[in-house]
């Protein structure tokens, strides 16, 4: 059966490497050699230092506006890209602080400008702390555990710089896959079927390296290290109301109402003061192995189909549903999400420049939208494969033909669904870790009241809500005589009411005009919704992500006669151990 022509440009035109997938060809820039670049080298010189003094903030306050347009390569502007993260990401959360709503221009203006020539989001993402935060400890040595170390961490800990190297190893061993990926297109195309059984079986073997790579996670990672210490750094600003960012962030002296594609300013004259300061919020994810380019190749060249979470079955699309990759996706700019104004319709197409029309679409919109924090290149190369995929329709062409297939098409076929087991596999660990490392911590809460984090010693009421006080409101009343409340940086879960706004902010004053916003909603303490830092529900999605790749696989009719195996009898296990299973 002919497949689909395939389209792919070389790896190389979408800066991938053959032998290092999505990672960089050569290791990541340890530092930025231009002198015009000090004051942020000098500042992550002692990052974990200042984070830890609570001084952070003190320092990027001091920090020049530095030009983007000085960095001359795209190594240099990675580099850059992953300094800005650390330093925003810090200074926004803090350590033992409160939430800062607002990014200072030092910061906010060269961030957006790297971000934008890179094609990803202002924000922490998986590229910056992965792909772009390795160094190999021996220059000719492999890319595994054995030799790599984190360029940079916000903890200083090992068991964040283990957290983000197991995930550079994942994305080592699955580089070489992509190269099969774009053979077994060709392959299929020519109907070469003993050539495909071999690209599969290498991909097999990819799989299986990812897998092991994933299981050594628990090893130097602490699970209540990470959920408490580590995890509330690679948070964005959407679905954050509970952590003190009900609106997302602020980024002074970026203008967001500027339309880079209409390359028009928006008529403002219409718009009320509060509108207006709407207008100035951004709302991003955080970091999420939702973001990695290679799960999504996988998923793409084997066919798997992601619905949105509650919904196994496929419901066709409408044409304009078609149409658009990020279907009911919340915007970024607050003001168009809350009000549903846009000054320009091109707000919406969300990077629609490159004929999407012809783009089967994922159903799922958050997986879809993970994609925006992608590199641009990276981005580009998964539209083109969804375009050239031709794999699974070959497969369902030989399950069709399931009494006259020859024995070299039964093994093709158990190739396929081997690859098929080995990413289900690997999905299954996800959960496993997930679940150990997120919904365990969360259930138990911390070792210590506030979690480590910021502690409101002003005396407030246990249920905090934001009201305007009577002129006459004596200032002897019950609320200032109320035992303070911890206030926790970045709830995991819902532990107790939202954060107290300070008067003195942007929040307030959005409160006032816009009293409708509810930024004094009381979180309720039973919620059982354990999000990741990509913003998701996160154990639903887990699941059903591994269940749909369970359910690609190719059933033929013909049972297969398989002993059952004896069950083991039970005992108690270390977790160690259970993640190794």
């Amino acid at each position: 059966m002919p497949g689909k022509v395939s389209m792919m440009r070389s790896l190389q035109d979408y800066d991938i490497s053959p032998e290092t997938g999505f990672l960089p060809p050569e290791p990541p820039l340890r530092r930025l050699l231009n002198p015009y670049f000090d004051p942020w080298e000098s500042t992550m010189d002692d990052f974990n230092g200042l984070l830890l003094a609570g001084r952070l903030r003190e320092r990027v306050r001091k920090l020049p506006i530095l030009n983007h347009k000085q960095l001359k390569s795209k190594p240099e502007y990675r580099r850059a890209f992953l300094v800005l993260c650390m330093l925003s990401h810090g200074y926004v959360w803090g350590k033992h602080e409160e939430v800062s709503e607002s990014l200072p221009p030092c910061l906010a203006i060269p961030w957006t400008h790297i971000a934008s020539h890179l094609g990803v989001c202002p924000v922490v993402c998986h590229a910056s702390v992965v792909l772009w935060n390795y160094k190999p400890l021996w220059e000719d040595g492999p890319l595994d555990l054995s030799n790599l170390a984190a360029l940079t961490t916000y903890s200083g800990s090992v068991d964040e710089a283990w957290f983000y190297l197991v995930t550079v190893a994942i994305e080592a061993a699955g580089a070489p896959a992509i190269a099969s990926i774009i053979k077994a297109l060709d392959h299929v195309q020519a109907n070469d079927e003993k050539a495909l059984i071999a690209d599969l079986t290498h991909i097999n073997s990819c799989l299986a390296d990812m897998n092991v790579a994933l299981a050594r996670m628990s090893e130097k990672c602490d699970p209540y290290v990470f959920y408490w210490k580590i995890r509330p750094y690679l948070a964005g600003w959407e679905n954050m109301a509970d952590a003190g960012l009900p609106l997302g962030l602020i980024y002074e002296g970026v203008d967001n109402l500027w339309d880079a594609e209409s390359d028009e300013y928006a008529d403002m004259s219409h718009l009320s003061e509060a509108e207006r300061m709407l207008q100035q919020y951004r709302k991003y994810a955080g970091g999420s192995a939702a973001q990695s380019s290679l799960i999504h190749a996988l998923d793409v060249a084997f066919g798997v189909e992601h619905h949105p979470t509650g919904e196994r079955k496929a419901r066709r699309p409408s044409n304009a549903q078609r149409l658009d990759r990020y279907n009911n996706m919340p915007p970024t700019n607050t003001a168009v999400e809350l009000t549903g104004k846009r000054h320009s319709d091109t707000l919406a197409t969300m990077e629609r420049t490159r004929s999407q029309e012809e783009m089967k679409p994922n159903r799922n919109n958050f997986i879809q939208t993970m994609r925006k924090y992608m590199p641009r290149e990276h981005r580009h190369f998964l539209a083109d494969l969804e375009k050239a995929a031709n794999l699974r329709p070959f497969m369902l062409n030989l399950q069709a033909m399931e009494e006259d297939l020859t024995e070299q098409q039964k093994s093709l076929l158990e190739a396929y669904n081997g690859c098929l087991d080995q990413l289900k596999a690997f999905r299954d660990k996800h959960v496993q870790i997930v679940s150990l490392y997120i919904v365990n911590q969360a259930r138990k809460g911390p070792n210590i009241p506030h979690g480590g984090f910021a502690i409101d010693h002003t005396k407030a009421t246990t249920n905090i809500k934001l009201t305007e006080k009577a002129p006459d409101t004596d200032s002897n009343s019950e609320a200032d005589d109320a035992p303070s409340k911890p206030n926790i940086l970045y709830p995991q879960t819902a532990l107790s009411t939202s954060p107290s706004l300070s008067k003195s902010s942007s929040l307030h004053k959005l409160n006032n005009l816009l009293p409708t916003l509810g930024l004094a909603k009381f979180v309720d303490p039973e919620s059982k919704v354990v999000r990741g830092t990509g913003g998701t529900n996160v154990m639903p999605f887990l699941k059903q992500s591994r269940d749909e790749t369970a359910d690609t696989k190719i059933a033929l009719s013909q049972p297969v006669d398989i002993q059952a195996p004896t069950q083991p009898v039970s005992q108690k296990i270390s977790w160690t151990d259970w993640l190794r299973k």
